[in-house]
């Protein structure tokens, strides 16, 4: 049988979307024996959305918090879903099983208590982003495919690992000749690269695939040649 690896491309596209919501399943100092997880999304109506939580294995109660839409639009009309998601990952189980136990706030029709109609805790102040939302958002950006046929001709966003000293491993392979690179970049600077990343890194990669930052490792199993970014990430525009 004569192996399509398009389609191969495809499974591994769909197994990557699949774990890449793991990087922040867990809130961080987390002292719960079951960490909430999310249980859904879904639009209240025309002005909200609401986001659903839940220590729960079976998935048949949980607490859902009322994101007001209007408040996640900046004065400059960008979307700062940002400030919801690190209050989602501050949530703790302790908290959830306080929201269930108080049988004076109603739930809806799938057992979700509902402590909060206005959402103002998940809009308001913002809080601080994760370096790993970050990189979540960098991820998903590269896996979900670029926008530019020019970005499509150039790499393909295949995988990642994370290391120590607060490293990340992000793999690519080139279309031209299908070689595939690990670029280390430091946590420290994800923040705010996500918008200009992947065009960045294109630019980098499109001059015949060489590299000339510090080779980090020669006997990486997922890549042929692995590279230190930081210097780079550091210099380029976030």
């Amino acid at each position: 049988m004569v192996r399509n690896l398009e389609d191969l491309d495809h499974t591994h596209a769909l197994l990557l979307s699949s774990v890449l919501p793991l990087l922040v399943a867990a809130p961080p100092g987390s002292t719960s024996v079951v960490p909430p997880r999310l249980r859904g999304v879904v639009r209240v109506d025309e002005d909200h959305s609401r986001v659903a939580l839940t220590a729960d294995p079976a998935m048949r109660s949980g607490v859902a918090f009322d994101v007001p839409l209007a408040a996640l639009r900046g004065d400059d009309d960008t979307i700062e879903v940002d400030v919801v998601l690190p209050r989602l990952r501050c949530v703790t189980g302790d908290t959830l099983d306080r929201y269930a136990r108080d049988t004076t706030t109603p739930c809806d029709s799938h057992g979700n208590r509902l402590p909060d109609p206005s959402g103002g805790g998940l809009t308001a102040a913002s809080a601080e982003v994760a370096p790993e939302q970050e990189l979540l958002t960098v991820f998903q950006l590269m896996q979900r495919g670029p926008l530019l046929t020019s970005v499509r001709d150039v790499f393909l966003f295949t995988g990642f690992m994370l290391g120590g000293d607060e490293m990340c491993r992000i793999y690519v392979r080139l279309v031209s000749n299908g070689v595939s690179y690990g670029l280390d970049v430091p946590l420290r600077t994800v923040r705010g690269m996500s918008a200009s990343f992947e065009t960045e890194l294109t630019m980098k990669l499109d001059n015949d695939g060489e590299l000339y930052e510090p080779v980090t490792d020669r006997s990486d199993d997922y890549c042929t040649l692995a590279y230190d970014l930081s210097s780079w990430m550091n210099s380029a525009p976030g």
